[in-house]
């Protein structure tokens, strides 16, 4: 039962435009192929790794074993509001909505259609790590991130890091003469990249390694630039790593755009994010955005806020994977953190469903936090009414230096 204090607000986040600080947007060629299959595959859902299956049997299995994890919960509310759905998926209406899906995708830019007329989404920071820097033709709408992550795992053309991506193939003219001249290009690039708009670094080293960038020089780095994999010990790359990331904390600063890095739920044990307070400290000019609240260490996260003030933190995926989770960190935050102006959201999505899904969550989790400081007495009704659009958009568009349409 809610309270009419959250009826009140969620009304009012509704009504606000959306800004997000992250997205993992499908060309607009790949989007057109989408049937609730293909959506499904797309998603997060795909993470619980119980296949959707083939027939009516399976499909009813699926939805029986996933029905109540938050992933799918969130999308199959998307899917309700976009395609008008009375009733929850089930495997006798599964083909139907999978129509539905493929007639609204046989449109080209039926994803930023979603996203601007239903989520009222004005603005998104897109990462596309299978094209970096790309803003997917819809510079409208989406402003690229710059990944580094190719760049600090890769030393070797033989190399690839976890997405199968390497800046000597993806940049055939890359200089291989000294590790000197490489370091030039890459900066060039970057810089490139930012004079056309882009507006961030990104790091998901924490799917890679641990996310413990110890210091390191640049001799050491130089050693191990261009040296047959087989040659490298894993010690050696980490070395490598570590210089490299750390290049790229004074690149972000020297660019003047914030560096987002993922913490939390990936390798596990090496993605708390406590393991960067040291670069944090040692970077003081860098402004460090802790993607997904570092979840389930958001106590972490909110103790870094408190205590840096170059670090933002970044409720993105956070109301997606769990909204009680997601709750119990906005609270902690809004507590802790120095300033609310400190904490942004994004969608974390690859198509405008599952968006606009982890939107509804998060307009969900706003209201449930801000309704319950009011009636708790933390706040008053117009110090909600206040935060509410920082939560939506402001924060983000401020940090990142985007204009609204």
């Amino acid at each position: 039962m809610t309270s009419k204090t959250y009826e009140q607000l969620y009304g009012l986040l509704e009504s606000l435009p959306v800004v997000s600080s992250h997205e993992h947007l499908l060309p607009d060629s790949i989007q057109m192929d989408l049937d609730l299959d293909r959506l499904l595959e797309n998603s997060y859902v795909h993470m619980l790794h119980i296949p959707p299956g083939r027939d009516a049997r399976e499909h009813a299995q699926f939805l029986g074993q996933c029905r109540h994890n938050s992933l799918f919960v969130w999308l199959e509310k998307s899917l309700q509001r976009i395609y008008g759905l009375d009733e929850k998926l089930t495997a006798d209406n599964w083909e139907t909505v999978s129509a539905l899906i493929r007639r609204k995708h046989s449109q080209p830019e039926a994803c930023t259609t979603i996203l601007r007329e239903e989520a009222g989404y004005r603005r998104a920071i897109q990462d596309a790590y299978w094209e970096y820097g790309s803003d997917n033709g819809h510079p409208e709408m989406l402003t690229p991130t710059m990944r580094t992550d190719m760049f600090v795992s890769v030393f070797h053309p033989e190399c690839a890091d976890h997405d199968g991506n390497s800046p000597f193939k993806s940049y055939p003219d890359i200089p291989t003469s000294s590790f000197d001249d490489y370091l030039e290009y890459v900066e060039a690039l970057f810089t490139r990249w930012r004079g056309q708009g882009a507006a961030a670094l990104k790091s998901v080293m924490a799917y890679e390694r641990k996310i413990q960038f110890d210091p390191a020089d640049r001799t050491a780095a130089a050693g191990v630039f261009l040296r047959s994999p087989a040659e490298v010990t894993p010690m050696e790359r980490i070395t490598y790593g570590n210089f490299m990331f750390a290049w790229f904390c004074q690149l972000a600063r020297k660019l003047e755009v914030p560096f987002q890095i993922h913490t939390g739920l990936a390798r596990l044990s090496g993605s708390d994010p406590m393991l960067l307070e040291p670069v944090i400290a040692e970077n003081p000019g860098t402004r460090f955005v802790l993607f997904h609240a570092g979840y389930p260490w958001y106590d972490s996260v909110a103790g870094l806020a408190h205590t840096y003030a170059n670090v933002f933190v970044d409720m993105v995926w956070v109301p997606h994977v769990s909204p009680t989770g997601a709750v119990l960190a906005l609270h902690e935050l809004l507590e802790v953190t120095p300033s609310n102006e400190r904490i942004g959201w994004g969608g974390d999505a690859r198509t405008g469903e599952e968006a606009f899904g982890a939107l509804l969550a998060w307009r969900h989790v706003a209201a449930r936090v801000l309704s319950e400081k009011v009636d708790d007495g933390y706040f008053d009704l117009s110090e909600a009414e206040a935060l509410a659009p920082k939560l939506m958009y402001g924060n983000v568009a401020k940090l990142y230096g985007l204009d609204m349409p």
